[in-house]
């Protein structure tokens, strides 16, 4: 009796253990589709702590790992982010996933030569993935290895031609090569596949504005203003240039005005304004502007530029005081002496006139 009670003793005992691993493995189960779950919904956090529960239950897999890493990428905690990676790789050296995920938190990191690495690694791995030539073309542009990067855009491409983002990234890279007229062909392709992302227009913008294509740059820029609602200061002045230099004045005072209203304590804006007001002959608006500028900088070209319109508005002793700070703070601006020839000449002081135009004269070789 007591011999069968010992069996069915033992027997109870194996049932409660398959039971309680049927259990572990319904709940590692139930963990996994929850932890999967809430990073499709976004909710990383209450990702991490699924992962988490199934590695304390020491049920951890290298998928898990991973999982939980990129849910700590996702947070922006990239350093548990590399710690879990280095689980998986560990467990599973072989997934190309695995490193590329490693080297997009060690990209985040700032360590682009590891992440370089990593990528490469991918690469070796699996050649026929274009994002992970995209990665390490990102890691070397960021290492301003454009010459390589170029390259490894290229290869995604090959592998992926849709790729609108591949294209920008190499035109970028072309940019930073000075090769700006094929960065525009790589840019032309990515707005024809992406006509809705205003950064596409700036970069290309950037391009033409590079090549002195002013008038395909400010359509660029227009472009990027109608889709983009993040306009700096730094869009406002370059369009204004732009525009002035097509004699567009009205169109660049608009644009200083824009820019202005961003930053009005931004001096070297109103001489740039000042510019565009002097080139109108808006002489007061000129001035005005002119000395926002001098309270607290001296520019040679600032303060000849003010004398000219004093003496346009026959204010010739402000504005030969103007022109002698002027020829003080550069006296091989030819330009300077002329004007102040003028001025003299103005005031009947015809020898000292003479003697600023024979200098003017010397330093032109007119």
């Amino acid at each position: 009796m007591k011999h069968f009670t010992a069996i069915i003793l033992a027997a109870l005992l194996l049932v409660s253990s398959l039971l309680t691993a049927c259990s572990n493995e319904t709940n590692v189960n139930e963990l996994i589709q929850q932890g999967d779950s809430a990073y499709a919904l976004g909710n990383y956090q209450s990702a991490v702590e699924s992962y988490t529960t199934i590695i304390e239950m020491d049920k951890a897999t290298d998928e898990i790992y991973n999982n939980r890493g990129m849910a700590y990428l996702m947070m922006e905690k990239y350093s548990d982010a590399i710690a879990d990676f280095n689980q998986a790789i560990s467990l599973n050296g072989e997934s190309a996933v695995y490193y590329n995920n490693r080297g997009l938190a060690l990209y985040k990191n700032g360590d682009y030569q590891s992440a370089g690495e990593d990528f490469a690694r991918a690469i070796s791995i699996d050649a026929g993935n274009a994002n992970y030539f995209i990665n390490r073309g990102d890691c070397y542009s960021a290492l301003k290895d454009y010459e390589n990067a170029v390259l490894d855009y290229t290869s995604a491409l090959d592998l992926d031609a849709s790729l609108s983002h591949a294209y920008n990234n190499r035109a970028t890279a072309l940019f930073n090569l000075e090769r700006y007229a094929e960065a525009i062909e790589d840019y032309n392709v990515a707005i024809e596949k992406e006509p809705e992302n205003d950064v596409l227009y700036w970069n290309r913008g950037e391009a033409y504005r590079m090549t002195e294509q002013y008038a395909e740059a400010i359509e660029d820029y227009n472009h990027y203003q109608e889709l983009s609602a993040y306009l700096t200061v730094d869009f406002f002045v370059k369009r204004a240039e732009m525009e002035a230099y097509l004699e567009r004045y009205e169109d660049a005072m608009n644009d200083y005005i824009q820019a202005i209203n961003i930053a009005p304590s931004d001096a070297i804006l109103y001489q740039g304004r000042a510019n565009i007001s002097f080139r109108l002959g808006n002489w007061n608006d000129a001035i005005s502007d002119y000395s926002r500028y001098l309270n607290s900088n001296e520019s040679y070209i600032a303060y000849g530029n003010r004398g000219y319109c004093y003496f346009m508005q026959e204010d010739y002793e402000k504005a030969m005081k103007d022109l002698d700070k002027c020829i003080e703070l550069n006296p091989e601006y030819a330009w300077a002496y002329f004007t102040r020839g003028q001025i003299k000449t103005a005031l009947e002081d015809f020898e000292g006139a003479r003697d600023d135009f024979d200098k003017a004269s010397e330093l032109t070789g007119e």
